[in-house]
């Protein structure tokens, strides 16, 4: 598994665990680029998910995974087992 990969994988854990049957479809995109990092997530959910409440749990995944960028740009890859803790928000 490579850094994007690895990213990628967080964020559509994350999204499971707020979203949970509801997401119909996830896509995360990771792009690395000259500046740093872009995480692009698209999720379709049920009609049950308020959009101001997706909206929301959308940008905090995309935050996630820049977090996550950052640490491996400052730790290195991989990451230690607990390194990626700081990023996550419950």
């Amino acid at each position: 598994m490579d850094e994007a990969e690895y990213i990628s994988s967080q964020v559509v854990k994350y999204l499971e665990k707020k979203l949970g049957e509801t997401a119909k479809h996830i896509l995360v995109t990771v792009t690395y680029t000259e500046d740093g990092v872009e995480v692009e997530v698209d999720v379709d959910a049920s009609v049950l998910v308020d959009d101001a409440y997706l909206q929301k749990v959308v940008d905090e995944a995309a935050e996630l995974g820049v977090c996550l960028a950052d640490l491996i740009k400052e730790k290195g890859w991989p990451l230690a087992e607990n390194d990626s803790e700081v990023c996550w928000r419950s």
